[in-house]
């Protein structure tokens, strides 16, 4: 793909991260002039063009923090957006942040506005202010737990969790994908081991919002036909409805696997054991005779993927690790291994997993197949909906389309 075909792509995100990075009209237009003509000089460059986008936006938050530097002539530090809710990616959530904003003490505004949208760091706060540091940090701590109090609360999905999908990029690079022990439970994201807890949310897309999110325990120790695991508790929020899901999880030293589940249906607990044949295990087995999902990762050449092309040896449920890449969220930049799933967790869907060398998840995408039917949304098809302009794969010839993202408060931790 040539240049302008590329940017084609992705013409809509990066006008939109402008739009929303930079509030004057004419300042916006010359940015985009400056973001189009430093691409299109760098773009052979490029030796992964299908890392065009991340790549593209990564120039374009540079142009935009360039400006600020220019402007205020001084060093910008990258953004935490997990303090606040994110001001950058949709505009009902701007307006409510502006007008929690309009009701703040004018001091308290500023500090804000020069920590968040100015990005500014503490020290620089204080040699612009002339006060100590120590004060700076003070009153920016006052200043957020007003804003809190004073910000909407259907807009805040969970204490531990950004009410909309945190800006990241995704560059893929040549060295070879490390080795590393991933002993989370498959698509819950919680290791189960006594007294651990996670929280984690979905992200709708095209909006970002949050759409759910959930508080994970492991509560100790459980038997279920012989076999030991550990008690998981999940409570799930949408809005202000609950439901809370039980598992029984057991680790060893190769796998990690689901043994029960249980969750309340119609005033009734149900429990399901993985004695209860298809009723468990097209829900909750992974692996021959439900032995679980590897928890040694390692690259088996199993499935090819080149930009966002995806091929595998055979058109049959598969998982393998596909590469290496550095994933940029919340202002931080992890080393990680992308773990691609085609099947095996869900059928009909493709996913990405993005580990790091602790063996946690960084990030998590969700693709569904154009043919498949997207129940749990309303709709049955892609070419109905919003999502027919969402980012996609092409696996095994067939288009996929991007759905949603999950992050877990690891990386506020």
């Amino acid at each position: 793909m040539n240049f302008e075909e590329c940017y084609e792509t992705c013409r809509s995100s990066v006008e939109t991260y402008v739009k929303y990075r930079i509030s004057e009209h004419a300042d916006r237009e010359d940015l985009l002039q400056e973001i189009l003509v430093q691409a299109y000089e760098k773009f052979d460059t490029l030796r992964n063009k299908g890392a065009f986008r991340p790549w593209i936006l990564s120039i374009a938050r540079n142009q935009c923090n360039d400006f600020y530097r220019s402007r205020y002539r001084i060093q910008t530090v990258p953004l935490d957006p997990g303090v606040l809710p994110a001001v950058s990616v949709n505009r009902t959530v701007n307006e409510a942040v502006y007008d929690t904003l309009a009701k703040l003490p004018e001091a308290e505004k500023d500090l804000l506005m020069l920590y968040y949208w100015q990005e500014l760091s503490l020290k620089e706060i204080s040699e612009q202010l002339n006060i100590p540091a120590g004060t700076v940090k003070s009153r920016l701590f006052h200043a957020r737990n007003h804003f809190r109090e004073l910000y909407p609360k259907e807009e805040i999905m969970s204490k531990n969790m950004p009410a909309y999908m945190p800006e990241y990029t995704i560059v893929w690079k040549d060295t070879k994908p490390f080795e590393v022990l991933w002993e989370e439970l498959m698509g819950w994201f919680l290791v189960p081991k006594e007294g651990n807890r996670l929280s984690w949310a979905i992200y709708d897309y095209p909006e970002r919002n949050c759409a759910e999110t959930f508080e994970m325990t492991c509560d100790g120790k459980a038997e279920i036909h012989g076999l030991q695991g550990v008690k998981v508790q999940a409570v799930e929020s949408v809005g202000k409805k609950k439901m809370c899901r039980n598992f029984i999880a057991q680790l060893t030293d190769t796998h990690c696997r689901y043994l029960a589940e249980s969750h309340e249906e119609n005033g009734i607990e149900k429990y399901y054991t993985f004695l209860d044949g298809d009723a468990f295990l097209n829900n909750w087995g992974f692996g021959p005779d439900n032995i679980g999902n590897e928890t040694h990762l390692v690259q088996k050449g199993l499935i090819r993927r080149d930009g966002n092309t995806v091929t595998t040896a055979a058109d049959t449920e598969v998982m393998d690790v596909v590469g290496r890449c550095d994933v940029t969220i919340s202002g931080k930049t992890y080393d990680t291994v992308c773990l691609m799933d085609i099947g095996t967790y869900d059928g009909g869907t493709v996913t990405e997993q993005y580990i790091d060398p602790n063996g946690r998840t960084v990030l998590w995408r969700r693709f569904n197949r154009k043919n498949e039917r997207w129940l749990f949304d309303g709709f049955e098809s892609v070419e109905n909906s919003a999502l027919a302009e969402n980012e996609s794969l092409l696996v095994n010839g067939e288009e996929c389309f991007h759905w949603y993202d999950c992050i877990t408060d690891y990386l506020y931790k």
